[in-house]
Parts: C-alpha cells; sequence; structure tokens
C-alpha cells in the first residue's frame, strides 16, 4: 500500500476548514504540509537511491573477493596483500579486527604455526601464499 503525501495532506486541509479553523491558520497548514511533502519525496527517492548503491556495493565485494589490499585466506589464515604479493605475517581469521599473528617457535626461520595475539587461534604453517 502506498501512502500519498499529496492527498493526506489535502484530507488534513479539510478537515481543518471544516473545523472552523480561520483561514490563515489553514494557509499555514497547508504551507508546513507542502514543505513535509517534499521532504518526505526526497528522502524516499536518496533512500531508494542508497539501497541500489548498498546493493551494488555488495555485490561489487562479494565478487572481487579477494581485493587489493584486502586479504586473502590461505590455509586457514589471513594474508595482507601488498603492492609486491603479500605480507610477511598473517591476520587471525577468528577475530573481528583481524590482529596480526606470531610463528611459533619465535625464531629467525620459518614458524612451525601461526598463532593469534588475542584470541590464540592457531593454525600450522604450511607455507605462504605466491
Amino acid at each position: 500500500m502506498s501512502i500519498n503525501p499529496i492527498e493526506i495532506a489535502k484530507d488534513i486541509i479539510n478537515i481543518g476548514s471544516t473545523a472552523g479553523l480561520k483561514k490563515d491558520v489553514v494557509d499555514l497548514q497547508a504551507a508546513k504540509l507542502r514543505i513535509l511533502t517534499e521532504q518526505l519525496s526526497l528522502l524516499v527517492t536518496e533512500n531508494t537511491q542508497l539501497k541500489l548503491e548498498n546493493l551494488q556495493l555488495k555485490t561489487l565485494a562479494q565478487n572481487s573477493q579477494p581485493f587489493a589490499g584486502g586479504f586473502h585466506d590461505f590455509e586457514g589464515v589471513l594474508w595482507k596483500r601488498t603492492p609486491n604479493g603479500f605480507g610477511k605475517t598473517p591476520y587471525c581469521p577468528q577475530c573481528s579486527d583481524h590482529p596480526v599473528m606470531f610463528g611459533q617457535p619465535p625464531m629467525g626461520g620459518d614458524p612451525m604455526l601461526w598463532q593469534c595475539s588475542v584470541c590464540g587461534f592457531t593454525a600450522d604453517f604450511s607455507g605462504r601464499p605466491r
């Protein structure tokens, strides 16, 4: 069911004029209703446009995963994309803010596993993405 703001405004004016209100009060109400009707129309249009844009962005994000500068899921952990490939350490896929994970044991070479510095999530090290 669609609400027609102009019809509502006309009904309110008719009710007001039949209730014995002075003409200047009715005119003021009509002016206010015109303004509100215009604002409602603009907001409905803007809301429709924003919903369409939101749908387009969601579709774009789903279709372009992984996207440049974002994360790439590889062997159970997230790797940050860089201009030259991927970063040196992965990020936790379990935590919402994806903190950096650290290697275990913490030595100079490749670790045996990665561990989240926040939640403790671990993943076996099986190489880096290319």
